[in-house]
């Protein structure tokens, strides 16, 4: 009889494969705007639009600059930061991530379509596809394959390389590299380029830049202590308000420069370099730039697949610190599958790859956003500055974009983690120091992939050989701890150290009294998996064993391996702690030599024997047991007997 709480089967529901509920639990998995938007309250939407609103303000200069900094034409900025902001509203499963724009996205993009803006775009299409494919295959664990300390040396580097590239723009300077050994030879070579005027407007606005900031950072101090002190004073309102001054740093001096320049416009001639002029209006459906994909296809792939790793590595990063930081769950595969989607369908709307930001993340989360619905206000906001405001754009400094861009990058450079690294372990400072300087040097899409190569060395070498301890336990007995697991790459490594055990007296001759091998004892609790070249290499250690009379034991494997060993034919005795192996060891060594030291008295006794006989009426090998059967046992005592009971019958007669 069927359950009363199964569900029944639907053939009409993913061809009869699954049920109802399953299916209804993949769709609210994939569509998570399904769990939230039933329950959104005006409450809700009232800090969504708050905080929608605060970080539009802020994605629009950065979008400007970050085009710039991919060598685009800036309204390709404001493009990328509207679409993917919309899609991840109803694909995200994190209500403070931003979807748009980014710094190391954008000098990815800089570096390999080198201002082919139909290359950028085919890139965000070939980088969704690879985002999608591994969302929904929950191929989270290739983001593994890239530790923190190559992470944190590429993020350092990726920062200094973007603000280099800047440089040129923040002083005036028009044929700047953007390559960092170009940048070190241009400061040299280009410095009787420089505008002064652009060179002081820029470092005009990064001054303010860091005095709003500051404001920003005491105002944050000054309201928290007021709200919990005494509650929502007109004090709290006052630091609450400079607090959103200080987070509206970026607009204010992106909006001050250009009125500045406006202002200073006199027949056609302005005292700065400008953004120029920018097209009004939406982009259209465009699908003939996929054109590209019939000559540039190989390329394609590989930059896509790095474009896609490291915007994944963004993206999760900042939706996962963001979930810990307010805790609520996130579904990391579902989390690519939206990133992928928000590339994707971008590509046809002329936008080059986005990822989630951290900076602009950070700001929707302290504004109180409460649900994904957030991003629409953002995308909102960008697509009426594309609509009404774009011929203000147009007097927009370069000098002040640049300052924007530098402003916010300089903060992701942290050379305090090679050091605290050093401290704890010297090989992930190692990583940090090849990552930061390959990235300075061959590029970012080349340092990173030298940085995983790296440490795939490291676990690899590691495999090959794992840290093997040799511990003396007394009486004979010796202990080989493997720290790692036993598979083909280390198995040679292992197998040398237990033959190293095997003639431990060998190794110890010159320096300590010599030991004689009488047992090893293999802690295997690190064991995870025997595979069948570890299986031959232990089959061959027990037979070693064998020929060299020393006894086998192991510690701590697993029922299922232990199986899996005697299906091979190993068989060795296993215990679940070191102490009982070693003394069952001992102990089978105790018997071992109390047999062999009474086979050698017998033996000697019979030698003595042999050579110098025995005296009349001492019986041989007296001290030996002799073995009788019951029938001459009987007759013995019979005879004995009949020789201590007298004879009375002839006293009789």
């Amino acid at each position: 009889m069927r359950d009363e709480d199964e569900l029944p089967r639907d053939d009409t529901c993913c061809g009869g494969l699954c049920q109802k509920r399953c299916c209804l639990d993949y769709g609210k998995k994939r569509f998570p705007a399904v769990t939230w938007a039933p329950h959104y309250t005006l409450e809700k939407g009232n800090a969504d639009l708050i905080a929608g609103t605060t970080v539009g303000l802020m994605v629009v200069p950065q979008s400007l600059a970050y085009a710039i900094t991919a060598d685009l034409p800036a309204v390709y900025g404001l493009y990328s930061a509207y679409i993917g902001a919309w899609i991840y509203v109803l694909f995200g499963t994190s209500k403070d991530v931003t979807v748009g724009p980014t710094s190391i996205m954008s000098s990815l993009v800089a570096s390999t379509a080198n201002g082919d803006i139909a290359y950028a775009i085919c890139l965000s299409l070939v980088a969704g596809i690879y985002m999608l494919i591994m969302g929904l295959l929950e191929f989270g664990w290739v983001m593994w394959l890239i530790s923190y300390p190559t992470l944190a040396g590429f993020t350092s580097a990726a920062a200094i390389k973007i603000a280099a590239g800047e440089i040129g723009d923040l002083v005036g300077i028009k044929d700047w590299d953007s390559d960092f050994v170009d940048v070190c030879e241009d400061i040299v070579t280009k410095y009787d380029q420089i505008r002064w005027t652009d060179a002081l407007l820029g470092f005009a606005c990064l001054a303010i830049l860091f005095l709003l900031w500051l404001l920003q950072k005491i105002s944050a101090i000054r309201y928290g202590m007021e709200l919990v002190e005494k509650g929502k004073t007109p004090l709290f309102y006052f630091w609450r308000s400079l607090w959103y001054v200080g987070l509206m740093r970026n607009i204010i001096v992106v909006l001050g420069a250009a009125l500045l320049d406006y202002c200073l416009y006199v027949d056609d001639d302005t005292p700065f370099i400008v953004i120029g002029y920018i097209e009004p209006g939406l982009q259209s459906l465009d699908i003939s730039v996929f054109q590209k994909f019939h000559d540039q296809w190989t390329s394609l792939l590989i930059d896509g697949l790095v474009i896609a790793l490291i915007g994944l590595l963004e993206g999760l990063a900042v939706a996962k610190s963001f979930s810990k930081k307010n805790r609520y769950e996130i579904n990391n595969s579902q989390e690519m599958v939206a990133l992928g989607l928000c590339n994707i369908a971008g590509s046809f709307f002329q936008c080059y790859p986005v990822t989630g930001s951290f900076s602009r993340s950070s700001v929707n989360s302290e504004s109180g956003v409460r649900t994904q619905f957030g991003g629409f206000w953002t995308g909102l906001l960008v697509m009426l500055c594309l609509l009404f405001l774009t011929v203000f754009f147009s007097y927009i400094p370069m000098a002040a974009l640049a300052a924007v861009i530098i402003f916010a990058v300089v903060f992701m450079v942290n050379f305090c983690i090679p050091v605290e690294m050093w401290k704890v372990r010297k090989l992930g400072t190692v990583s940090w120091v090849i990552t930061f300087w390959s990235v300075l040097l061959l590029g970012i899409e080349y340092g990173i992939i030298v940085g995983v190569v790296f440490d795939l060395i490291i676990v690899i070498a590691k495999n090959l050989r794992p840290d093997t301890h040799t511990h003396d336990m007394g009486s004979g007995v010796i202990l080989v701890d493997v720290d790692s697991g036993w598979n083909y790459l280390s198995v040679n490594y292992v197998k040398e150290r237990v033959e190293e055990a095997l003639f431990w007296e060998r190794k110890n001759f010159l320096f300590s009294q010599s030991v004689t091998v009488n047992a090893i004892i293999l802690d295997m609790s690190k064991f995870s998996e025997l595979d069948y070249t570890a299986m031959e290499s232990l089959k061959g250690i027990q037979e070693d064993c064998r020929s060299e009379k020393i006894l086998l034991f192991s510690v701590g494997l697993s029922a299922e391996l232990c199986e899996d060993a005697q299906n091979f034919g190993v068989v060795i005795p296993n215990f679940d702690a070191t102490e009982d192996a070693v003394r069952a060891a001992k102990r089978e060594i105790g018997l071992a030599i109390a047999i062999r030291d009474h086979l050698q008295q017998h033996e000697a006794r019979t030698e003595d024997n042999k050579r110098y006989g025995t005296f009349r009426g001492e019986q041989p090998n007296s001290t030996q047991p002799v073995i009788r059967t019951a029938e001459e046992e009987e007759e013995e005592e019979g005879g004995e007997e009949r020789q201590v009971t007298p004879d009375h019958s002839a006293d009789e007669k």
